[in-house]
């Protein structure tokens, strides 16, 4: 059953509306549409999502308060984060005082020739590859100055990624914690063989973590890390924890914004617990063998993190463009991906469950996602189990 997008419809009349010139037809467009159904089912689930919103609020306020009275001692910040932190802070101040003020005059004209109509083919790669909306950025509002600014920054940062992997290439992927899980323990095996080691090199991550003994509930920004006992203990109290209980995060969003990072660096991928998963209610793994379903789920957790640093560095904008089209005429492959049909990162989370897919029940995503399944093939043929 296809998923009604109702923000997406929303967005689609509202754009329509403001498009018309014409104030009566204006008023006509949106008159019939309020005679059909799909912009009833819109305004009802909009209503849902605003009272879920509301409802979150509470919960997270009383989840926040019951944290802070039992679990402050838990809220150390992890050393990598900070040492991480304090690398792109150090990139930011190098990047205004040394990289800006050294650019070189042939690229800044480039750069403003290119907001002159001038669109230089290599220019357009980097910003297509860094996912730049240069055209929007042209046409919208502000002065020349501020345009090849923020121009120059995105290409000065696309570049940086290359120098990255250069620098990357003699670097192997630090794996740790996947000896205390009987589960995982081949997990870096498993990684470089349905990856590939050149393919890795690209993702730039410079670790992958794993806590098996710890669960990190989220809340407000603040990171609990709790042993598994005292959090199953938590759960019987407020089972509405579980919606804040992470299984694993990465930090590759850090690296593609351009207002925070001002180049690319390798960054971690961390993992926790995953006490309480429940593999044997996922379709996908429905002709796996029981005593194989957990390591099948955690597994593809973890290919499935990877896959974040894939979509994010290494789909440019014209297959991105691809991807979104070929998405939205497929129906969602697994729950986790549906539980971000309208979210922003809804793109991103198809791909990386998708790739779960490919590198841990390949006939199931063939059989049931064929289409998908060929786009990885084609644009990333050294993905396989």
């Amino acid at each position: 059953m296809e998923i009604f997008e109702f923000q997406k419809y929303r967005d689609t009349l509202a754009k329509e509306i403001r498009q018309e010139p014409d104030k009566e037809k204006r008023r006509e467009i949106f008159a019939n549409a309020k005679l059909t159904e799909e912009y009833h089912e819109a305004k009802r689930l909009k209503q849902e999502t605003f009272t879920a919103k509301e409802e979150s609020k509470v919960q997270t306020e009383r989840l926040l308060q019951y944290a802070q009275e039992h679990y402050e001692e838990y809220t150390a910040f992890d050393p990598d984060t900070v040492a991480l932190l304090n690398v792109i802070g150090e990139n930011r101040e190098k990047f205004e005082n040394e990289v800006l003020p050294n650019v070189s005059d042939e690229l800044i004209d480039k750069i403003i020739a290119f907001t002159e109509g001038n669109r230089d083919e290599q220019i357009v790669a980097l910003l297509k590859r860094a996912n730049f909306d240069y055209e929007a950025l042209l046409a919208g509002e502000g002065n020349e100055q501020t345009k090849v600014r923020a121009l120059l920054e995105a290409v000065l940062k696309a570049q940086s990624y290359d120098e990255a992997v250069e620098q990357n290439k003699v670097v192997e992927i630090d794996f740790s914690g996947f000896e205390n899980d009987p589960d995982i323990p081949d997990a870096k095996e498993f990684v470089y063989r349905v990856f590939g080691a050149e393919l890795l090199q690209k993702c730039l991550i410079s670790k992958v973590k794993y806590a098996p003994d710890r669960a990190n509930v989220q809340i407000n920004g603040a990171d609990y890390m709790l042993p598994v006992d005292v959090y199953a203990e938590w759960e019987k109290v407020m089972p509405e924890v579980k919606n804040r209980k992470f299984r694993a995060e990465s930090f590759v969003l850090w690296n593609t914004d351009p207002n925070f990072s001002k180049k690319f660096i390798p960054t971690p991928v961390h993992f926790y617990s995953f006490h309480g998963e429940q593999p044997e209610q996922l379709d996908y793994l429905s002709h796996i063998s029981a005593e194989q379903k957990m390591r099948q789920y955690k597994l593809g957790t973890i290919t499935h993190e990877v896959a974040h640093h894939v979509y994010d560095y290494l789909i440019d904008a014209d297959k991105r463009t691809q991807w979104r089209e070929l998405v939205d005429r497929t129906q969602t492959i697994t729950a986790y991906a549906k539980s971000y049909a309208e979210h922003k990162l809804k793109y991103n989370e198809f791909f990386t469950e998708a790739v779960r897919l490919k590198t841990t029940t390949p006939d199931y995503l063939k059989t049931n996602f064929p289409k998908i399944d060929q786009f990885l093939t084609d644009n990333f043929p050294d993905i396989k189990l």
